[in-house]
């Protein structure tokens, strides 16, 4: 369990770093066939949901500034690239990445009444192959929200993955048709150990460590 972080500071200092020394990259959600086609060669396509409860209720994840927004960010840990990824209302997203070794670093949260949080969910999945289709599972995301006298943001988030490939495999192979291969696990795994940030050297190779062991059976 991770308590929910007052993020806006945060923000604002990547905001200002992107500004200096180029901005992290995109992993857009690809909704149609169409997408899938026009993404480059040589990457794979990743697909899965992030599901979000508050006091037990599945939140509908909007776009808007008047409205709740999720959006994940990953580091491909080979070159410790961050991408800012999308996902569509349901939680649901197909990203092409490189092969690599991926950890969701944090998720940014747009509260509509006082802005902007992050939470680290500590989970990471693997990306072995390039030119493949890998379902990663679903994070499910439980928090308990309490709000202060001036409407800021504080509470605990509780974090599952589930292994829901039996229905999203087939589902993911039926709507987007030719354009993709058959879809292999690669659930992502969630473990308290991780850090909250990878920010230092030290703290990156924990990471590194932890992971190596969780998703390939080695340390180091």
């Amino acid at each position: 369990m991770d308590d929910l972080i007052r993020g806006a500071r945060s923000l604002i200092l990547v905001s200002l770093f992107c500004g200096l020394g180029g901005c992290a990259g995109t992993a857009p959600n690809l909704a149609t066939a169409a997408d899938v086609e026009a993404t480059a060669n040589g990457k794979s396509l990743v697909f899965g949901q992030v599901r979000w409860f508050e006091d037990g209720e599945q939140k509908k994840i909007g776009s808007g500034v008047f409205t709740m927004s999720l959006n994940p960010q990953l580091i491909r840990l080979e070159d410790r690239q961050r991408i800012n990824a999308e996902i569509d209302e349901g939680g649901n997203f197909t990203w092409s990445l490189k092969p690599g070794t991926y950890l969701i670093n944090r998720i940014n949260y747009r509260d509509p009444w006082s802005g902007n949080y992050f939470v680290a969910p500590k989970v990471a999945f693997a990306v072995s192959e390039g030119n493949k289709s890998y379902y990663v599972g679903t994070l499910e995301c439980r928090y308990e929200p309490e709000r202060d006298l001036i409407g800021g943001l504080s509470g605990i988030v509780q974090y599952t993955v589930l292994d829901e490939s039996e229905a999203a495999m087939p589902e993911f192979e039926n709507r987007y048709g030719e354009s993709v291969t058959s879809a292999e696990n690669s659930t992502m795994v969630h473990d308290e150990r991780l850090p909250a940030s990878v920010d230092t050297t030290a703290e990156f190779n924990l990471a590194m460590s932890i992971i190596n062991t969780l998703l390939y059976g080695a340390s180091g």
